[in-house]
């Protein structure tokens, strides 16, 4: 009887010491804690930039874009969203037919925190730079905070959406997942160059089409509806927060390249009355806090 029982302690100090083990080897939960919302917030500005691995000049759409975010890296939050190639999602579709006045968007062409000029909101790349300046200059009054973590084949984002005093109108949480150094062969995904003979340019002797083009800051996904989830008119006071939580299949997608972009958008019935009120932006994996 004494052996037997000694036997089993033995047995059961063995698998005590092997959970241990396990659990000192697994990954811990990710109990990083968003904070209070704060009084006050940097201005973030989006720049949706209409695209397409088909249009030659965009080209040049990719030096401009690349003169803002080396000017302003911290207030420069840059979405590719393709047209005709094989980064297309239906997200150019509604983006079009919102914001079009009329016409189709030009390539490149741009959306600058969907801030009207001259009457359009979709503006050629000659405006970029002195639009961009104008809505860094805006003091805001909402921002955003976004915790991020992976389980294999499965993100979750929790974004949060908080404001800093009483606000009209409606309110949306947009949110979507971007991916750099997006490559493939052929027509789809090669890049036309206009300015391969332009000396001088950037991309001048770079090739037409460029082949095997890294595409940064793709659109891959929308992970709310594409004009936004709705926020509660209750959360428009000082120190309101929404919260939403969303989750995605990555699989298709290189980890490690993408990132997070949501951006709290006010809606209304024209295309110039939209506005992006602030934005924010995490690589996937990570947090970030209000700022």
């Amino acid at each position: 009887m004494r052996n037997i029982l000694s036997v089993l302690c033995i047995a059961l100090l063995l698998n005590s010491c092997k959970k241990g083990s396990d659990d000192e080897t697994a990954p811990a939960p990710d109990d990083t804690q968003v904070s209070s919302v704060p009084t006050s917030f940097s201005q973030k500005v989006a720049l949706e930039i209409f695209t397409g691995a088909g249009q030659a000049q965009s080209t040049d759409g990719f030096v401009k874009e690349k003169d803002i975010i080396t000017a302003y890296p911290s207030q420069s939050i840059p979405v590719r969203i393709h047209y005709s190639d094989a980064m297309e999602i239906p997200y150019y579709a509604t983006m079009e037919t919102t914001f079009n006045n009329g016409t189709p968007p030009t390539f490149p062409s741009a959306m600058i925190n969907r801030i009207p000029s001259l009457g359009y909101t979709i503006l050629n790349r000659t405006q970029w730079m002195s639009n961009f300046l104008a809505a860094k200059a805006k003091t805001p009054y909402c921002g955003l905070a976004i915790k991020t973590s992976v389980s294999g084949t499965t993100a979750t984002i929790e974004v949060h959406a908080g404001f800093k005093s009483g606000q009209t109108g409606a309110h949306n949480l947009t949110v979507m997942l971007t991916e750099d150094d997006v490559k493939g062969s052929g027509a789809m995904y090669d890049q036309r160059n206009s300015y391969n003979t332009n000396a001088g340019h950037l991309y001048y002797n770079a090739g037409d089409p460029i082949v095997n083009f890294s595409h940064s800051s793709t659109l891959r996904k929308m992970l709310s509806v594409n004009l936004g989830d709705a926020i509660s008119e209750a959360v428009y006071v000082q120190g309101g927060e929404y919260v939403k939580i969303y989750t995605v299949n990555i699989s298709a997608y290189k980890a490690a390249d993408l990132s997070v972009v949501a951006f709290i958008n006010k809606t209304g019935t024209t295309a110039s009355a939209h506005e992006i009120m602030n934005a924010q932006k995490v690589k996937l994996g990570s947090n970030q806090d209000w700022d």
